[in-house]
């Protein structure tokens, strides 16, 4: 390359003429110039200046001479010089290096870098930091290609492949030992190795196995599980032999098939007074995984200018320094300590991320707060003794380097930055990120990287990665983090950054290191701050979350999900993707159900199945098949069945809403030992049936009410939204009972007669499946409901308004207003009902719809909620109902137990008071043009037009309805901002207060009637002054 010359000029508007050699600006003017030029070999600049002058037209006036003009700038700028006690400007004197001046700190010497010479059979090449020669050349010599190193799995086939035997006598010889006397002698003109790859290979050795001795007495008389000595133990036979007997009259009088264990385990009575339990407090991680990202106490450096360096060093009071800024985390402290002259970026991005780790719990810390300490400030405090105690005591540690060190630092360390690709069953270097600053764009959900950052080792892998390849992975991680280490060539030791206490090579790291495992999507603060761009990457994250929501509000909820042996049957029949994710069919085998009693089980007769209870416990056996299809499927008739596939086992324990504690553990504990060989365990609760549990009876479930021996007319209602998963559902029999958008049986066994009534808003599909309920009913006629085989009964369909004369006998006193009765409403209601639960337990307020177990992707719903939906939430709690025309915002309760403190009923009322904004604004957002109504409902106090919407409800007697009211009185009146003396001295308070700050509620008059002063002169007072002065008056 040739020499080149620059002529860079102070001005602007300029004339150049391009030259071979030299490129010069012409210029009319006197003006100063600087000549830069660079040689092919020369990394500095030389800056020489250059002054040309010419004759200049411009007129200076008669008074004063040139000379005289040039005295005067001249001694302006002596004074410019003396200005600022001998800082020579304002950049200086502002900057790290100036106050370590005005301090008078000497600075630590810089980081020097050693030259290395590499053995001859890898390439000759030197190295040298050329940022602190100027003027010099620096040669790259390389007389050999570079190879990449490919980690494998050790064994033995590879082992002597991979290695080769080196003489002891040419380790010697090639030994290199340095000295403080020889890096005094190193010259700033060595070259610099170019080839990345080349200059950080890892040398990962497997651990030599100690092979054992051949000689088997040897070995054996090794051996300790082998007793020379017999010690007889004596045994109670007395005590064994009555446990026996109770076990095996237990079994005998159940008549059960529970195994030995069980038995034994019902039988045994236990003291719970002295068990001692966990503390819940505790905030250890109790976890076997090794591959944890984070250690229990970790000291984390901070470092750098322009992209700060996040890196982990050792715990220790040596690691610090007055420079930088570090956190030190435990699983219960979190401390920041920021050095004296640490610069504004350091500090800035300690509060970032020391924060972040408190808020998210990472890195296995959960502290309640952030403990920062500053160097030389509150030395004596109890947390700062607390901050040395977790390093080992406080003793000396480095100063503050010079400011060119952060930058020197940053270049420096990303030579020790290696990453690793799987490929098969290797660790294959990675070009692109190797000694650089990693990018979000290696992170694939499809693949696996191993980062190696020196002190830290972390296997990364996507969500889309078979778990063969990551235990390959984590295997191939854990070989690189505890085989050998070559930092020789490189500018900075990660594991000893300052010191030269830890050599550059040697085999395993120090314990303090860390090896973690990190999946997509949960990476830990001291990963993500080690990549560029990770905060571009929550951006676009977050904007693809704001359109998904937008999506999810858009579009209707998918169809149901039931995952049984890492298959998603979905609906319990039809077509469904096998587990290699192949198009196969579903078909049920057998089942069978047992009805659980309180020390034993009944299996049901085949006329029983599906006839249950709820006050009772049952267990249902279901087993299907799944079989793989062939062929395209194009047309129906192209598809065909491939060979069966395996018999599978799914266990429900049916729960009802009454039954008792015993019941519900013995049906769980019978689950167990049916599914112990193979199968999944399902346990379903009443009222919450998914479509899969539903078709295993195909439209014959039925769930009773009160007793089996009760005789004379009964009430069921129908529920279900496909033939096949019909249930019905036994109510009170009397007319509040009826529903308008729903279908019912009336059935009277004595007599022979069944009722099939249809409410006038019953849409056709309703109708429908309450025909196959009782068909199915007709059929079997089951003998819980005092039928038998012999039975005839006879079915007559009921509408609506033209009941007969026993229909309405059979209910009781005709009542009107009994039920919300639908027949003057002109409307069509041909819509599904939505439910949302709104909370602030997450920190946000946001509502969360909640949807049916048995949906269905197309089609209405016109009941898919329960009563059990709003009062098994935790109390209280609010509830957005959305019946298309009104919206009811429903309150539930306090409950007594909770002890209701002054800031919990605010919290609860500025709870109350989002809900009401959100359920108004909601109606505004459904019709713009005319806002539906929106009621404010109390537990207990639900009216007609509310509990209708549901398909049966229980009310509570004892407590006293209330009026409804709108949400916008409801609000206007939390929302008061001014009551009366006697209302805010009162008890209760109103609703809404703050009851700290009563005196805020009060108008003017008011407050200076009650408090005999202003509102200025009331807030000059001391806080515990106005305290007093309120509790006075009553006001507090």
């Amino acid at each position: 390359m040739n020499m080149h010359s620059v002529i860079v000029s102070c001005k602007d508007q300029n004339r150049y003429s391009d030259d071979p050699r030299t490129s010069q600006y012409i210029t009319p003017s006197h003006t100063k110039y600087f000549s830069l030029r660079n040689s092919s070999t020369n990394f500095p600049f030389e800056i020489k200046v250059l002054m040309f002058q010419q004759k200049s037209s411009v007129d200076l006036g008669p008074k004063m001479s040139l000379a005289d003009r040039m005295k005067v700038l001249k001694d302006k700028e002596e004074q410019w010089k003396s200005k600022g006690k001998g800082a020579a400007n304002d950049s200086v004197q502002f900057t790290v290096a100036g106050r370590m001046a005005k301090k008078g700190e000497p600075a630590v010497r810089q980081l020097s870098v050693a030259p290395v010479v590499l053995s001859s059979d890898s390439p000759s090449c030197y190295v040298t930091d050329t940022s602190f020669s100027k003027g010099k050349t620096s040669t790259v010599e390389v007389t050999a290609e570079t190879e990449k190193e490919v980690m494998t799995l050790d064994d033995d086939e590879t082992f002597g492949n991979f290695y080769k035997s080196v003489s002891p006598s040419i380790l010697q010889d090639s030994g290199v030992v340095l000295t403080e006397e020889d890096l005094s002698q190193i010259q700033a003109d060595s070259p610099k190795l170019t080839s990345a790859v080349t200059e950080h290979k890892r040398a990962v050795r497997p651990n030599r196995r100690n092979q054992g001795s051949r000689n088997p007495l040897r070995a054996l008389a090794a051996r300790n599980d082998i007793r020379q000595v017999y010690t007889e133990q004596r045994l109670n036979v007395a005590s064994l032999e009555t446990k026996r007997i109770q076990v095996e009259r237990m079994a005998k009088h159940s008549k059960t098939n529970l195994a030995d264990v069980a038995l034994a385990g019902l039988a045994s009575k236990e003291n719970f007074r002295k068990v001692n339990l966990r503390s819940v407090k505790s905030t250890d991680v109790v976890t076997n995984n090794s591959t944890l990202p984070f250690n229990k106490l970790m000291l984390i450096r901070i470092k750098g200018r322009r992209h700060v360096q996040v890196r982990l060093v050792e715990p220790t009071a040596h690691s610090l320094n007055s420079g930088d800024c570090f956190l030190l985390i435990t699983p219960k402290q979190c401390y920041m300590w920021s050095g004296e002259f640490a610069n504004v970026i350091e500090k800035a991005k300690a509060s970032e991320m020391v924060a972040f780790v408190q808020a998210k719990r990472d890195l296995g810390c959960k502290a309640s707060q952030v403990t920062v300490l500053e160097e030389g400030i509150n030395t004596d405090s109890r947390w700062a003794k607390e901050f040395w105690s977790l390093l080992g005591g406080q003793t000396q540690y480095r100063g503050a380097g010079e400011p060119e060190e952060d930058e020197l630092y940053e270049s420096g360390v990303l030579d020790s930055t290696g990453v690793y690709r799987l490929h098969g069953e290797k660790l294959v270097p990675h070009e692109e990120a190797w000694a650089s600053i990693p990018s979000v764009s290696l992170l694939d959900s499809k693949e696996v990287l191993v980062f190696d950052f020196g002190s830290e080792v972390y296997v990364w892998h996507g969500k889309d990665v078979p778990l063969g390849d990551r235990k390959v992975a984590v295997k191939l991680g854990k070989q690189l983090y505890s085989g050998s280490f070559d930092y020789s060539s490189c500018r900075v030791n990660p594991l000893d950054i300052l010191f030269c206490v830890i050599s550059r090579q040697g085999e395993g790291r120090p314990s303090w290191t860390l090896f973690g495992r990190l999946s997509e999507h949960n990476e830990t603060a001291l990963f993500r701050e080690k990549f560029l761009d990770w905060a571009e990457r929550k951006k676009e994250e977050a904007a693809q979350a704001d359109e998904i929501k937008v999506q999810e509000i858009r579009f209707r909820p998918g169809p149901v999900k039931t995952v049984l042996e890492g298959v998603n049957v979905q609906r319990g029949h039809g077509l469904v993707r096998a587990d290699d994710g192949r198009q196969a069919e579903l078909a049920t085998v057998a089942v069978d159900a047992w009805h659980i009693k309180e020390h034993g089980e009944e299996e049901l007769p085949q006329e029983s199945l599906g006839q249950l209870h709820e006050g009772d416990a049952y267990i249902i056996r279901w087993k299907y098949s799944i079989t793989t299809l062939v062929g395209k499927r194009q047309k129906p008739g192209e598809l065909s069945a491939g060979a069966p596939g395996r018999e599978r086992t799914a266990c429900f324990f049916w729960q009802g809403s009454h039954s008792s504690v015993s019941e519900k553990g013995t049906s769980a504990l019978m689950t167990v030992e049916l599914g112990s060989h193979r199968g999944s365990q399902v346990l379903v609760s009443e009222g919450k049936e998914s479509p899969c549990f539903l078709q295993l009876f195909q439209g014959g479930l039925i769930i009773h009410k009160g007793s089996r021996d009760d005789i004379g007319w009964r009430l069921f209602c129908v529920r279900g939204e496909a033939e096949v998963e019909a249930s019905l559902v036994e109510v009170d029999c009397q007319h509040a009972s009826l529903r308008s958008r729903a279908s019912l049986v009336l059935l009277n066994a004595q007599k022979g007669l069944l009722f099939l009534w249809h409410g006038c808003k019953a849409h056709a599909s309703a109708r429908q499946v309450a025909k196959r309920a009782a068909d199915k009913l007709t059929q079997r006629c089951p003998s819980e409901l005092g039928l038998s085989s012999t039975s005839s009964v006879n079915v007559e369909e009921v509408e609506e308004g033209s009941e007969p004369a026993e229909f309405k006998k059979a209910l009781g006193p005709h009542d009107k207003k009994a039920y919300d009765c639908m027949l003057q409403d002109p409307g069509k209601y041909n819509f599904t009902p939505r439910l949302f639960r709104l909370s602030a337990s997450s920190g946000v307020f946001e509502g969360e719809e909640r949807l049916s177990p048995a949906r269905v992707a197309e089609g209405v719903m016109a009941m898919p909620f329960l009563q059990e939906n709003l009062y098994s939430a935790q109390q209280p709690a609010l509830f957005l109902l959305d019946n298309r025309m009104e919206v009811y915002l429903w309150q539930g309760w306090q409950p007594d137990d909770t002890q209701c403190t002054g800031s919990a009923k605010m919290r609860w009322n500025s709870e109350r008071k989002c809900a009401m904004e959100t359920v108004l604004q909601y109606c505004k957002e459904k019709n713009p043009r005319r806002h539906p109504p929106a009621y404010l409902i109390l537990a207990g106090c639900e009216p007609l037009t509310f509990t209708n919407i549901f398909p049966y409800w229980e009310k509570d007697t004892s407590i006293t309805k209330n009026k409804v009211l709108l949400v916008k009185e409801a609000l206007s009146q939390l929302s008061k901002l001014q009551y009366s003396i006697e209302e805010l001295t009162g008890k209760p308070l109103p609703e809404g207060v703050d009851p700290l700050r009563l005196e805020d509620y009060l108008s003017d008059p008011d407050f200076k009637i009650l408090l005999e002063m202003s509102r200025v002169e009331f807030n000059t007072l001391p806080n515990w002054k106005q305290r007093n002065l309120k509790k006075s008056k009553g006001l507090f």
